[in-house]
């Protein structure tokens, strides 16, 4: 026997369906207090309970949640909504951080709080035309199982932004009397946010939690003590870093930012009447290069890691209407000196009372192993001297698409156990046209001859040997006049 539905049936169907809607459209959005016995490790909240999509939130509606997050847990604040107008839902925390989500916001939003309490707040107009939904979910605080050592006169240890979401980091000084400044290193990427990442004044999550890192990406956080831990909630991308220093590495500097370079970096650095560094980190990298410098004041730059620096001096004097003025050098006048690799993935940059524009890449130029009918001149270094802990393995050759003059001077060279610094300039046969070998610690050694090409390496690397070598590719037929270019790569100790 088949059943077949009636007009009675249809409007029956009709008037159930128009009933349920009108009352859902109808249930006011509740303003209650939160029961504080679900305020622990594994609880939900839903506002309004039970609730899966956003409700209506009523005309001039204004209500307060406090919530309350215990030791060793963290609040996830879920936010679904559809604000309109001037309507507004505020989120306060414990340490004063304080989030508006108004029309501009995304519509499904999360927020972080830690130890402590706080409150949500919506405020809405006469209009009463936004909706929206809140989640509230305590959950575990994770252990910090990860500690990253910090020495003096050192380079820093920074640590990928994405690599510490759920998995806390202890950053600590080896000398107890030290303490830490940590950073964020700004990939340039407007997306993004580190209002989830909380920093802990110590040596764990259980630690006094003192803020967050969207509140020192320009000003560093000082710990009060030789460990510092961090640890991002949220699981949203972020191409930045974080990075510790020991407070005494920088706390010369009258300014201190540091930024990741994912490709190429291009900005202008101030630092006039003042001294300021700026630490660049290749993302995925072991290497640095600086295509472009160009002065627009005073000129001094320092390439450092706080352990061996380099100093860059560029003069450049020439007569104009019969005088002699001291200018900033034209990027054309100081090309020669670039492209300049550092073969670390973290280079520090110091300013003193000067204003440049720089562009590093993480990327080999095209024009740095094949000089072409350029001019250069430069230092290379093998990659332990920046960095004890790199290989000392070097192999590096610089070659020109024409007969040219190479001079080249080590400037710094240890060799260990039976370790062998040599260098050769090769003609366009392949033969050798001059050679040095060092075999000891010896500075002052050269390598100068005409060819096409200049063989550095350091082999037998049986020990954490290192170098640094001066060179000078130039056309032998050419001779520099009228302007005078005198560059220097100094190698000193800061500290």
């Amino acid at each position: 026997m088949t059943l077949k539905p009636t007009s009675e049936t249809f409007l029956f169907f009709i008037l159930y369906t128009i009933c349920c809607v009108s009352s859902s459209e109808n249930v006011e959005f509740p303003c209650k207090i939160l029961d504080p016995l679900l305020f622990r490790i594994n609880s939900t909240i839903y506002v309004p309970q039970n609730s899966s999509a956003p409700f209506a939130l009523s005309a001039n509606f204004t209500c307060i949640y406090k919530f309350y997050v215990q030791k060793n847990e963290y609040l996830r604040l879920s936010v679904i909504n559809s604000l309109l107008d001037k309507d507004v839902i505020e989120f306060v925390d414990s340490v004063g951080y304080k989030r508006n989500l108004t029309v501009q916001s995304v519509a499904n939003d999360e927020l972080f709080a830690t130890y402590g309490h706080g409150h949500v707040r919506i405020i809405t107009g006469p209009q009463g035309r936004s909706r929206a939904l809140l989640v509230f979910q305590w959950l575990e605080m994770p252990d910090s199982n990860w500690t990253e050592k910090l020495h003096k006169n050192e380079s820093g240890q920074n640590v990928d932004c994405m690599d510490i979401q759920r998995k806390p980091i202890t950053f600590t000084a080896v000398d107890d009397n030290e303490r830490v400044a940590l950073n964020i290193a700004h990939s340039a990427n407007v997306f993004d946010r580190f209002d989830s990442y909380f920093i802990f004044d110590g040596p764990d999550t259980s630690s006094p939690v003192v803020g967050r890192m969207s509140s020192h990406v320009v000003v560093p956080f000082i710990a009060s003590n030789h460990s510092v831990t961090v640890i991002g909630l949220t699981k949203q991308v972020v191409y930045s870093n974080v990075i510790a220093n020991i407070r005494s590495n920088i706390a010369g500097y009258r300014k201190y930012q540091a930024a990741v370079v994912i490709d190429q970096y291009g900005g202008q650095l101030d630092s006039i009447n003042q001294t300021i560094a700026v630490t660049f980190i290749a993302k995925d990298a072991n290497q640095l290069y600086i295509t472009s410098l160009t002065f627009f004041e005073d000129r001094r730059v320092t390439f450092t890691n706080f352990k061996a620096s380099s100093d860059l001096y560029v003069s450049t004097t020439f007569k104009k209407s019969g005088l002699p003025q001291s200018c900033s050098s034209p990027s054309s006048q100081l090309d020669i000196l670039f492209p300049q690799q550092f073969p670390a993935s973290q280079v520090t940059v110091e300013l003193t009372d000067c204003s440049v524009y720089m562009v590093l890449s993480k990327n080999t130029p095209a024009n740095f192993y094949m000089v072409g009918d350029d001019e250069r001149m430069g230092y290379v270094f093998t990659p332990s001297f920046f960095d004890g802990q790199a290989t000392s393995d070097w192999n590096l050759t610089l070659s020109s698409n024409q007969t040219c003059h190479f001079s080249t001077t080590v400037e710094s060279v240890t060799i260990y156990n039976e370790q062998v610094l040599a260098i050769t300039v090769y003609n366009e046969k392949g033969l050798s046209a001059m050679s040095t070998v060092i075999t000891g610690n010896e500075t002052g050694g050269a390598a100068e001859g005409i060819g096409t090409s200049v063989n550095m390496y350091l082999y037998e690397s049986k020990g954490q040997g290192q170098a640094k070598i001066r060179y000078h590719i130039s056309k032998i037929s050419e001779r520099i006049t009228g302007v005078s270019i005198l560059a220097l790569l100094a190698l000193y100790t800061i500290w």
